[in-house]
């Protein structure tokens, strides 16, 4: 069941950062700037490509989703 968890957090995190770069582009900059000293600086090349990247990350929690729904059907 490890595999499922990881699928889900992995989803859960990729939907989330795909929606606030799609949706809310600001509030993910201020996340930024409040996190400066304890996470990598988001790069203006994400801001730059932030509706490919958003609809990549969600197109990717989509994937980890069914991919949690799978494996806890089959195991």
């Amino acid at each position: 069941m490890y595999i499922v968890n990881f699928s889900l957090f992995i989803g859960i995190l990729a939907f989330v950062v795909g929606f606030l770069l799609l949706f809310a582009p600001s509030a993910l900059k201020k996340i930024n700037d409040l996190s400066t000293k304890i996470i990598v600086k988001v790069d203006t090349f994400v801001f730059s490509y932030r509706v490919g990247l958003g609809v990549t990350l969600m197109l990717v929690s989509v994937f980890m989703f069914f991919m949690a729904y799978y494996y806890a059907k089959r195991y």
